[in-house]
């Protein structure tokens, strides 16, 4: 129905209603004329393209990237050279010790009593008659930095096994059972656990000294580390066996003799090399001989 009352007639609501609407009516009338019935449509914008200055920095961390690789991977493979060649002395030198087994243990030289270093070593003397036992060098080769003044003596003969001497070790917790040669030298070693010239036989009241490797030469004492208090070393002297009881454990420098030292009561003192591999101190196992 249409409104014929004239703007006098109209009330002040009625006057702001009418305004608002012709108001819409401009605004949509505005809107048909800008737009000419066309929609709006998204508008994608794209990254502008890399300037020459933008490609240099990718080109030179490129370039600085391969370089890194390649060092890197010489590194690697050099390490794996050093593990290699390492992996192939140790094996040549545990190779050794099945021939080494089969000779006569008197056809040896002697071991050394000049008591410079324990024995046990893994490193062989540059000269076997001026050896010490145990030592990584020869008397005229040892470096100054020691300290220590070392003078080549005259080795001690190899005395000739007896029936009392002992003959073999096994130690059941580690899996040990090797035979026990006569001299701890770096010959001797090779085919087995060195019985140390001059210490007492098994079940003697007094030190008895033996010493293997554990890294070399079939390895015999390699987890000697890992034996337990209490546990039992068997040595034998021919069929006779003499039972010791592991008693202490304990970590010296190579130059410190106090382990060869006698004793009033009849034990056993094991020598060997630690750490594995690396064979830069002695592990030394005490045991008590059992009643």
């Amino acid at each position: 129905m249409t409104d014929n009352r004239s703007v006098d007639d109209l009330s002040l609501e009625e006057l702001e209603a009418l305004v608002e609407q012709k108001r819409r009516i401009a605004r949509a009338k505005q809107f048909a004329e800008s737009t000419d019935g066309r929609r709006f449509r998204p508008v994608t914008v794209l990254p502008a393209e890399p300037t020459p200055r933008d490609a240099r920095p990718k080109k030179r961390a490129s370039f600085r990237d391969r370089v890194l690789f390649v060092i890197e991977a010489l590194a690697v493979i050099g390490l794996l050279l050093i593990i290699v060649g390492s992996l192939s002395n140790l094996q040549s030198l545990n190779e050794e010790v099945a021939l080494a087994r089969t000779t006569t243990p008197n056809a040896t030289l002697g071991a050394n009593a000049s008591g410079q270093e324990l024995p046990g070593s893994s490193f062989p003397p540059s000269n076997p008659l001026a050896e010490l036992p145990g030592s990584s060098f020869a008397p005229e080769s040892a470096p100054p930095a020691l300290g220590i003044q070392l003078r080549a003596l005259a080795a001690l003969p190899v005395p000739t096994p007896g029936p009392r001497s002992p003959t073999r070790i096994v130690i059941a917790a580690i899996n040990v059972d090797w035979p026990i040669v006569q001299g701890d030298g770096w010959d001797e070693l090779k085919q087995g656990i060195g019985h140390r010239v001059g210490t007492v036989n098994p079940g003697e009241r007094g030190n008895l000294i033996l010493s293997g490797h554990n890294d070399v030469y079939g390895e015999p004492f390699r987890d000697l580390e890992k034996l337990e208090i209490g546990k039992d070393v068997l040595i034998y002297a021919g069929a006779r066996s003499f039972r010791y009881v592991v008693k202490t454990k304990r970590v010296v420098v190579p130059t410190d003799l106090s382990p060869l030292a006698s004793s009033k009561n009849p034990i056993v003192t094991l020598i060997t090399c630690t750490p594995y591999r690396v064979d830069t101190h002695r592990l030394i196992v005490i045991g008590e001989l059992a009643p």
